[in-house]
């Protein structure tokens, strides 16, 4: 049994240090109550589930491709399928792996645009999501990313890293614009200049502080 005279606590384990100051333990043969730990044990997490989602979604545009194929016309409903089932597979690993919800919403928004951007190609008809879909979900991803960082500054380098990665994706559609691929343009500019804004106030407006934690944590 051993004793931690900073934090009053007694071991009934073989550790040598105390788990709250760190200190040395003291050995005592007093019978006195003393804590005892349970053996932790690693829970294995179950991938049946997960590997039967995605040998499902496989199978699917395995099938769909096939059948699609067979009709001896080019392949139309079958890509869209395919697409889709590709979409929930990403979404799915994405939801399942554990990071903070900004993050998760951002790679949520550019996963849907992309699948829809795809979509729009497999139906020969991609102009609308290049006007309107991809410019005004970036345009509101970098608002909402940007009102958390302002509303809670305690946690800003928690949204900090995602709003850095939809700010420089916000600048495709201003080249998209200017290469004359999209038809409409204001959709376009709007989230070109707005992406540009935030891009130069996080480069000029973070105090000191800031910066010198985002190079601490950056290693810069």
């Amino acid at each position: 049994m051993r004793y931690c005279k900073t934090c009053h606590v007694h071991y009934d384990t073989d550790l040598e240090h105390c788990m709250l100051c760190n200190g040395e333990l003291e050995k005592e043969n007093d019978q006195v109550e003393v804590f005892k730990f349970t053996e932790c044990t690693k829970r294995k997490a179950s991938r049946f589930f997960s590997r039967l989602f995605i040998f499902i979604n496989i199978i699917s545009i395995l099938v769909t491709l096939y059948l699609d194929y067979t009709d001896g016309a080019e392949l139309t409903w079958s890509l869209v399928v395919s697409i889709t089932n590709i979409y929930a597979v990403l979404m799915f690993i994405m939801l399942a792996v554990p990071t903070i919800w900004t993050s998760k919403l951002t790679k949520s928004i550019i996963i849907t645009v992309g699948m829809l951007i795809l979509i729009g190609l497999a139906i020969r008809d991609h102009q609308w999501s290049l006007d309107y879909v991809f410019p005004l979900a970036v345009t509101a991803n970098i608002f909402i990313v940007t009102l958390l960082i302002i509303v809670n500054k305690k946690k800003w380098f928690d949204y900090f890293s995602s709003l850095i990665i939809i700010t420089i994706i916000g600048l495709v559609p201003g080249l998209l614009n200017l290469l004359h691929i999209v038809e409409v343009s204001w959709p376009s500019v709007v989230c070109f200049t707005y992406a540009l804004v935030t891009l130069l106030g996080i480069i000029f407006l973070p105090s000191r502080s800031s910066r010198d934690e985002f190079r601490r944590r950056f290693h810069i």
